[in-house]
């Protein structure tokens, strides 16, 4: 009589070898005396030492070896199952992956706190707090908004971009990066079609962190005047705050107008935003001098 192992590896053995996975009879020699749970045990264990062929140079992943899931074995209603979870680190590739596509992901290697050059009490102080947002634990640890406003060319981004890959590489959380401008412009162009807009926005409302860059950036008409926020821009954004505001979601915003500015606006959204973000707000003077791209003081 054939044991457990043998039937196993005369069923499984075809399979293997069509599927490149190991065969069950590396370990039939070891199976008189087990359950097929503890087989398929064992499979899995093995099968999770295997390396993945997805990029480590991106992000090399101790759990999954760079796979993308993991086997897991479980037991139920008498059945045996074998499960490929995906793995934790699928959230922080996909990460890279929109931040690569929407031109970040060379900002994110070289705009990090090290690269920043603090020379002056202001950028100091957006050093301060935007590693205090990262460490404290009241911070985007507990779901606390960072929102760092004002002067154009003062490191804002660059701050906000360091914060957002530490918070994907060494907290290990999917991000989603959006620039108010281009993509909110993207999202009321299908606002008509439910299904179309619902699978633009639903993803803000839900992304562990959200990076907004130039949140509503002022634009000028005609005369130089700065024109107002549209009610469809109000909107969405407070479609967006809201629920993230619920869920205290982390939230990174960078923006060219100040908070006190964003409630001549729309007080829902302003104050949602200043609440959140409460000990990590931070609004930079206007001032050409501190312009990097003006030959100010370079961050």
């Amino acid at each position: 009589m054939q044991t457990v192992g043998e039937l196993l590896a005369a069923m499984m053995d075809r399979a293997a070898s069509s599927t490149g996975r190991q065969s069950y009879s590396a370990i039939a020699e070891e199976s008189d005396g087990m359950t097929l749970l503890d087989l398929e045990a064992r499979r899995a264990e093995r099968y999770n030492r295997e390396r993945g062929d997805l990029n480590p140079a991106e992000y090399d992943c101790p759990k999954c070896l760079n796979r993308g899931h993991t086997a897991e074995t479980f037991e139920r209603n008498g059945m045996v199952y074998t499960a490929y979870p995906e793995c934790d680190c699928m959230g922080i590739r996909r990460s890279l992956w929109r931040l690569k596509k929407s031109g970040l992901e060379k900002a994110v290697r070289a705009q990090t706190f090290k690269a920043f050059r603090a020379v002056t009490d202001w950028q100091r102080q957006m050093v301060d707090v935007a590693k205090r947002y990262l460490n404290d634990p009241s911070g985007a640890k507990s779901g606390a908004w960072l929102y760092i406003g004002g002067a154009v060319g003062c490191g804002k981004t660059h701050i906000c971009t360091a914060v957002a890959g530490q918070l994907m590489i060494r907290e290990k959380l999917e991000l989603r990066y959006v620039t108010w401008p281009g993509d909110s412009a993207r999202i009321k162009a299908v606002a008509n079609d439910a299904e179309q807009y619902s699978a633009l926005v639903e993803p803000l409302k839900t992304v562990p962190v959200l990076y907004i860059d130039d949140f509503f950036k002022p634009v000028k008409d005609g005369f130089g005047a700065v024109k107002p926020p549209t009610a469809a821009d109000i909107k969405l954004a407070y479609e967006i705050v809201n629920q993230r505001y619920i869920n205290r979601a982390p939230t990174i915003i960078s923006a060219e107008r100040y908070l006190s500015e964003l409630e001549d606006i729309d007080m829902a959204v302003a104050s949602r935003i200043a609440e959140r973000s409460r000990g990590y707000c931070l609004s930079i003077g206007r001032d050409r001098a501190k312009n990097y791209r003006y030959g100010g003081d370079a961050p």
